[in-house]
């Protein structure tokens, strides 16, 4: 007889859930339970954040990745109601990553590339900072395409501007995060129309500080700029359910 296979006796790798996914597959499970029935309306964002003993930001994601599923209806001012057809929640590797967590990530390396800018930046970078800007300008919307370009245009000549091709493909991949059907819901309902001309005069301190050759102010100007925004995004214009 021949001996065991042992790799066969070895567990398949399981693909880490963030908070929030964690929190949507429970309450997908509770739907299927029955205890959220059709047409019901989920707790509250502060009761299910009490209840949990997890951040509101944290049931802010995960309400929001069940309304990008097809799961519920957030309805501003009503709450977070239930809807049919329920299916299981997917993961992608992708979708794993949260608004939240991208912009964290963005927050650590993002200052310091602006100040390897201030330092490495060339004319034609300048250039193309003042373009995106132009760009952006032209959006009345964060939905908008020329926004949204001229948005992840500036940022990314930031990266170019530093020198280090590796800081590019940094910044781009956290950037593709920004289009995932998560992320735009997110910032559609809880990015407060001012946010458009804060983030204009954000990015103009910013190319500021750069052209000035300015490593220290630019740092601390791109920190301003994206804590402000992940502020934004904790914040929220208001409870969502």
């Amino acid at each position: 007889m021949p001996p065991p296979d042992k790799s066969a006796a070895r567990l398949p790798s399981l693909e880490p859930l963030r908070l929030y996914r964690q929190i949507a597959a429970l309450l997908m499970e509770r739907m299927e339970q029955g205890l959220f029935p059709v047409g019901t309306f989920l707790p509250a964002e502060r009761t299910l954040a009490d209840q949990l003993g997890v951040s509101r930001t944290s049931v802010r994601e995960a309400m929001i990745a069940l309304e990008v599923a097809g799961k519920v209806s957030i309805r501003q001012g009503h709450g977070v109601q239930v809807l049919p057809q329920m299916q299981a929640l997917g993961v992608s590797a992708q979708d794993d990553v949260g608004p939240i967590q991208a912009m964290e990530a963005r927050r650590v390396i993002e200052p310091r590339i602006a100040a390897k800018a201030a330092t490495n930046r060339s004319d034609i970078h300048l250039e193309a900072m003042r373009l995106a800007m132009a760009l952006q300008a032209e959006g009345q919307s964060t939905k908008e395409p020329k926004y949204r370009q001229g948005d992840r245009g500036f940022h990314l000549e930031i990266a170019r501007a530093s020198g280090n091709p590796a800081y590019e493909i940094m910044v781009t991949t956290l950037w593709d995060y920004r289009h995932n059907a998560l992320f735009e819901r997110f910032e559609s309902l809880l990015l407060k129309p001012e946010r458009i001309a804060n983030t204009q005069a954000e990015h103009a301190e910013i190319y500021q500080a750069i052209a000035d050759g300015d490593s220290n102010g630019a740092a601390k100007a791109m920190q301003r700029h994206i804590d402000a925004v992940l502020a934004a995004f904790v914040a929220g214009k208001s409870e969502i359910g």
